[in-house]
């Protein structure tokens, strides 16, 4: 009796890390007001363009303020937007050689696996995840990325839902 007690303590805490590290529809302060709607939406750049390791990696990666500079000060001068105020923030940052600290919006727990290249290659697009970011000024988490979420979406594809999938 004491060990069911102490598996089902075990089993409600870690559903309540869940809860709490997964929490949907949170806006974090960026550093830079990055407009996906003007970059992905209005000029249709696309995702790996600046996510570039997501069809390589587990991670889907954070730009490099030179993947910024390359369109917005090419060969060092400034020239697309190099007016605008957060611009001229990328251009600090990439003056200064450093990276710039964004804020990382979609969390998983250390103990979920989740490799965005076999995501990628299976040929589910970014928004079945992230929700619509060209039309977004500011991104937020779009999908409660819970175990039954993703789960959810497994079985709808036919892919395999034991526990190894995701937990090793």
């Amino acid at each position: 009796m004491r060990f069911k007690r102490a598996v089902r303590a075990v089993v409600v805490a870690t559903l309540a890390s869940i809860l709490v590290a997964c929490g949907g529809g949170e806006q974090a302060q960026q550093p830079i007001a990055f407009p996906h709607n003007i970059h992905a939406g209005d000029n249709h750049i696309p995702c790996l363009y600046c996510h570039s390791s997501a069809d390589k990696s587990i991670d889907a990666g954070i730009p490099a303020v030179s993947v910024c500079a390359g369109c917005h000060f090419p060969g060092g001068v400034p020239l697309i937007a190099a007016d605008k105020p957060e611009v001229q923030k990328v251009l600090a940052y990439w003056r200064a050689g450093q990276p710039i600290p964004w804020v990382r919006i979609h969390r998983l727990p250390d103990y979920v696996h989740f490799p965005h290249m076999m995501h990628i290659h299976a040929g589910l697009q970014c928004q079945e995840c992230h929700g619509p970011v060209q039309d977004e000024k500011q991104v937020t988490q779009f999908a409660s990325l819970r175990m039954g979420w993703c789960i959810s979406c497994h079985r709808k594809k036919d892919v395999r839902t034991d526990c190894f999938v995701c937990h090793h």
